[in-house]
């Protein structure tokens, strides 16, 4: 049935009427390159046919400045991951340099704003001019819809899916997990236990790397994982319980995060396992603190200071340009230190002189 004509015609009854997304709608009408000729003319067409009101004052208001990127946690409320995780701390501050850099301000907005909010608290009321999102979560729903609105967002993820229509910054996860699961099984290791909860997109993606290094060596019959929370305690609980139930019946363990490693260090320490005499621990993500810990943590360094930079070229891309940008994964590096069993003679200060090698060699390559 036709809109009555007293009733304002918007972008949704023009996307229907022309077949195609509100996104695409928006974006002919502000006679976007993004869309072919072609297109426009024919999305423009029917909005005057339906009397559709563009509306000029809404336009100004969106094209006011605040010179502002927000930040936002996609996490679950009792997740675990949170401001004070120190791989949020360490991205965090990549990117806040970076937006320094470009004269931006850092906007933190706390998990306290739900998900369905995001739009209207930080870009409709114009606190932010553009969204970058730690975490795609265990749902990218809210994802596509700010998508959907035209709203600027890069996500700092672990997942490509062809559908994906936002643009995604992140590690090579999938090698990561290659990466730590080879090691340990060129260590002699059999029983290799994946603690991480696997509905979190770089989580699971981290477990397709660890299976598919099973599956190479003959040994997907031993893949076993457990879903534990991002943060130390919950780990330390998770694996305390399991050794209460059922003992020692693994010889290493994968963890999804350097977090979820030192838990489960401090659990077997608790119960008189030794690190990496009974159990070699990987951990994921090369936090500050890994390489002082004991033993060293031997992880998956994923190169945050590079992410940083690359969130933030890719969003002040969007927002100054209206331009797309494409999506970017990584490279991962595997980091032997003490609690594989490789490296027992492990000096920090080596490390710390590889660290700045290795990022300034990627900085050049970036």
């Amino acid at each position: 049935m036709p809109k009555l004509p007293s009733s304002p015609v918007s972008m949704s009854d023009i996307a229907i009427e022309a077949g195609v997304s509100e996104s695409t709608v928006s974006r002919a009408l502000n006679d976007n390159k993004l869309i072919s000729v072609k297109t426009r003319k024919k999305i423009q067409a029917i909005a005057r046919e339906m009397n559709y009101k563009f509306n000029e004052s809404a336009r100004s208001l969106r094209l006011q400045r605040s010179h502002t990127v927000s930040v936002v946690i996609n996490s679950e409320q009792g997740a675990g991951q949170s401001f004070s995780d120190p791989f949020m701390m360490d991205l965090i501050g990549s990117i806040a340099d970076e937006l320094s850099r470009h004269k931006y301000d850092l906007l933190f907005s706390s998990s306290i704003v739900a998900r369905q909010d995001w739009h209207a608290y930080l870009l409709g009321s114009r606190r932010a001019d553009g969204v970058i999102v730690i975490g795609q979560g265990k749902s990218d729903l809210p994802l596509r819809e700010l998508h959907k609105l035209d709203d600027p967002i890069v996500v700092w993820g672990g997942t490509l899916e062809e559908d994906t229509p936002y643009c995604i910054v992140g590690s090579d996860n999938i090698l990561g997990g290659r990466q730590a699961t080879d090691h340990l099984i060129g260590l002699g290791r059999r029983r290799i236990l994946f603690l991480g909860d696997i509905q979190h997109a770089e989580i699971n993606t981290r477990y397709q790397g660890y299976l598919n290094a099973l599956r190479s060596a003959g040994l997907e019959t031993h893949q076993r994982h457990i879903d534990t929370t991002f943060s130390i305690d919950g780990s330390y609980q998770c694996v305390v319980n399991m050794l209460a139930r059922e003992g020692l019946t693994f010889d290493a363990v994968f963890a999804a995060s350097d977090n979820i490693a030192m838990g489960t260090i401090k659990a077997l320490q608790q119960k008189n396992y030794t690190v990496p005499g009974d159990v070699s621990v990987v951990g994921f993500d090369d936090i500050p603190i890994a390489p002082f810990l004991t033993p060293a943590l031997t992880t998956v360094r994923q190169n945050v200071h590079l992410g940083g930079e690359i969130l933030v070229r890719k969003i002040l891309t969007l927002i100054d340009t209206d331009e797309s940008t494409t999506s970017e994964m990584l490279p991962t590096e595997l980091v032997v230190r003490g609690s594989c069993g490789a490296n027992p003679s492990y000096n920090p200060a080596d490390d710390l002189r590889h660290s700045k090698v290795y990022e300034a060699r990627n900085h050049r390559s970036g």
